[in-house]
This record gives C-alpha cells, sequence and structure tokens, in this order.
C-alpha cells in the first residue's frame, strides 16, 4: 500500500513538473503567461492571450495506427500545425505533459523535442501564411498525449 502511493504520488510530481517546465521562443518565455494564456512575440514584443482568443494557428493530432510489439502498445501520431494568420509564424512552442511517452530518442521526427516541448526545427523556415507543418511521433500506450500552445513568434 505505502508503495502503491508513493509511485503515484511520484506520477503526480512528475506531471506536475512537466506542466511547470519553461520554454524560451524569441522575447516569449512560455512561463510568462497563465495557465489558458499564449505568450505571442511579434516584433521584440511579447504580450499574452487568452488561449480560445488565439485563432492564427491550429493544431490537430490525429493517430495513424496502434500496434502491440512484445507485449506493448504503441501509437503512430501525425501532427499538423496550420497557420491561419497573416504572417510567416517563425517558431511555436507546443507543450506536452506526462502523458507523453515517446518510445526512443528516434521516435519524434521533423520537429525539435526538449524538455516536455515542441518546437519548429532550426532549418526551417517557418510556417507560411495557409501553409502547414507536419510532424510525427511514436508514443508508448493508446492514449492521445496532451498538447497545449504557450508560445508564438512571428
Amino acid at each position: 500500500m505505502k508503495i502503491a502511493l508513493f509511485s503515484l504520488l511520484f506520477v503526480a510530481l512528475t506531471c506536475l513538473s512537466a506542466v511547470n517546465s519553461t520554454f524560451i521562443v524569441g522575447t516569449c518565455d512560455s512561463s510568462k503567461c497563465g495557465a489558458g494564456q499564449v505568450c505571442i512575440c511579434e516584433g521584440g514584443v511579447s504580450h499574452c492571450v487568452l488561449l480560445d482568443q488565439c485563432h492564427d494557428v491550429a493544431i490537430v493530432q490525429t493517430i495513424e495506427r496502434s500496434w502491440v510489439e512484445n507485449g506493448q502498445s504503441f501509437t503512430l501520431y501525425r501532427v499538423h500545425v496550420f497557420n491561419y494568420g497573416p504572417r510567416t509564424l517563425k517558431n511555436i512552442a507546443i507543450q506536452t505533459d506526462c502523458t507523453l511517452d515517446p518510445r526512443d530518442q528516434s521516435s519524434v521526427w521533423n520537429i525539435e523535442y526538449h524538455n516536455g516541448f515542441f518546437s519548429l526545427p532550426s532549418y526551417g523556415q517557418g510556417i507560411a501564411t495557409g501553409k502547414e507543418f507536419v510532424f510525427g511521433y511514436i508514443d508508448r500506450g493508446m492514449r492521445s498525449p496532451n498538447l497545449f500552445i504557450r508560445a508564438l513568434q512571428y
């Protein structure tokens, strides 16, 4: 019983630390804005906007397939980031939480992934107006990980 309680507490603290980690995009520090807000950096100036008022960017996560390998379940996800805004999106910080558990280091592609944040690859040119960017990953289990837009840089 004590071991189960300790394990539950450890998982809860791990989730909280993942949610409270920080990532910087331009002059936007992902921890600058509160819950349910997005830090937007335009022309070197950053400000916070409520997530439900941020209509320039959308994320669509789809399941391509799931399978079981050596008794472990895996799911392949494709994530589409759409730029509906009037200018090129130079970078984005997409935060995950403890529900993301990549199979291994090579299980995330076409995106940078560090400390619970996805961001556009440094070799890219951003996402032009009306265009999309696609990346993928393989996750352990069958539950879709949570993704949150935390910062945008134009």
